[in-house]
């Protein structure tokens, strides 16, 4: 039966002036003096009356102990404990708040579970290898493809990074220990590996994460390969055919003019050879460029990259294709070989002057970023598809239709080799904007 406090005491109270009645009563009929019936009354009432409060005291501290249980035990993820039985009006509405909080917790770790299972099993069957650390450099979390990555078939959890990648190729090593996002190709087993860093700074539960994430790029980089070598077996192809069939045939001619001049004893025959001895002059220098260029790509040299005075270098540009300096230069010098990366220039400005857009909005900027100089050619031409921006920079790759798809590759190579990247946008009003970035300090040996 559940009992309210206030009756309870109200019992005890009644309780304990029941026994005082009941003792001096007894005491009077015993013929004690007065005194001491009041006394042995009062002594009796009160002990009753400590016992009474003891027992209703008792009563709520054992809910108020359930409950402190209850809620030690959510601070140990135990949401189970329910309390099913009180007799407390007081109690009653917190221990219905209590269940109920209780069993909300429970469903909510239920789902928070089923979630966290379904994460999982989808990290462990991704293809990208993912690696969590906490602050001091420790694995925290690892998929299956991460310990594959590594050569490593023991937990990674809880080892020191140095320590989980002891067993890992050299290269993959040094990536990882130089704490950036990259690009690395190396050969392992015969075989050409081709794998993308990237390394993310988090806030986990309030501390500093760093979520590292490698993508197998072997496979695609071997079919995107194959796919430029049929485009440049298909290119040097047609341009062969395209100057080595006139040839044959001018020089068939030829033959056969001379041949019936010597029968004939026609000296007007022999005026028509000039003409075609000059096509065919001009058939093999162009097949010579063509060649020309792409052994240029093939023999690009190592850049011999020292401090340089820019101004030079951009009037060398503009006095072959005009171009508009928009901003003043924010430093006088910058460290790259200037034969390579004048060849950069002037094709990059060359490019925007082919692109459609008019002379005056055809634009160079240099910028300053941390220790490396930026420089950006912009246009307002007709731009690049989506599709094609992102391979503009592949060798035999061109969007012209008598390009080469050489110019931007060795573009591109000169500004890997110093350090940077080519790097292409369309621009929102229409146009191109290209731009790479050069060394501000003398590179390392």
């Amino acid at each position: 039966m559940t009992v309210s406090l206030q009756a309870a005491v109200s019992a005890c109270v009644f309780i304990s002036l029941l026994v005082f009645a009941s003792v001096v009563g007894f005491a009077s009929a015993l013929l004690w003096p007065i005194t001491l019936s009041l006394s042995a009354g009062l002594l009796s009432a009160a002990l009753v009356g400590l016992l009474s409060v003891q027992y209703c005291i008792g009563r709520q501290q054992r809910i108020i102990d359930c409950l402190t249980n209850g809620l030690r035990s959510f601070k140990d993820q135990d949401f189970s404990i329910q309390i099913t039985h009180f007799d407390s009006i007081e109690m009653a509405d917190l221990i219905l708040e209590y269940n109920r909080l209780s069993t909300t917790l429970k469903k909510q770790r239920h789902a928070t579970s089923q979630r966290e299972l379904l994460l999982d099993t989808i990290l462990q069957v991704s293809p990208v290898s993912i690696l969590l650390l906490n602050q001091f450099d420790q694995v925290i979390y690892a998929n299956d493809k991460a310990g594959k990555l590594l050569n490593n078939n023991k937990s990674l959890s809880g080892l020191v990074l140095h320590h989980a990648i002891a067993n890992a190729d050299p290269k993959l090593q040094t990536i990882l220990l130089q704490k950036e996002s990259g690009f690395v190709t190396f050969q392992a087993n015969d075989e050409k590996q081709s794998y993308y860093f990237s390394r993310q700074s988090i806030t986990l539960n309030h501390q500093p994460h760093v979520l590292l994430m490698c993508q197998n790029l072997s496979s695609e980089m071997s079919r995107q390969e194959v796919g430029l070598w049929k485009n440049a077996i298909r290119l040097i192809s047609h341009e062969l055919n395209n100057s080595l069939a006139p040839i044959s045939s001018l020089t068939n001619s030829a033959n056969t003019i001379v041949e019936r001049s010597a029968k004939e004893q026609n000296h007007a025959l022999i005026q028509l050879l000039p003409e075609m001895l000059s096509t065919i002059n001009r058939r093999t220098e162009n097949l010579s460029e063509f060649v020309a260029k792409y052994s240029e790509f093939a023999r690009l040299p190592a850049p011999n990259i020292t401090e340089q005075p820019l101004q030079p270098l951009l009037d060398t540009v503009s006095k072959l294709y005009d171009f508009t300096l928009l901003a003043p230069l924010p430093v006088e010098s910058a460290f790259f070989d200037p034969i390579q990366v004048e060849q950069v220039l002037i094709n990059l400005v060359k490019n925007a002057h082919e692109s459609g857009s008019k002379i005056d909005e055809i634009g160079v900027k240099l910028l300053v970023d941390y220790q490396r100089l930026i420089v950006v050619v912009v246009d307002r031409g007709v731009g690049m598809e989506e599709e094609k921006l992102a391979n503009a920079v592949l060798p035999f790759f061109s969007t012209k239709p008598s390009g080469t798809g050489i110019g931007l590759s060795i573009c591109n190579e000169v500004a890997i080799a110093h350090g940077g990247q080519l790097k292409l946008f369309n621009r929102k009003k229409g146009g191109l904007m290209v731009q790479f970035d050069l060394p501000l300090v003398a590179p390392k040996a």
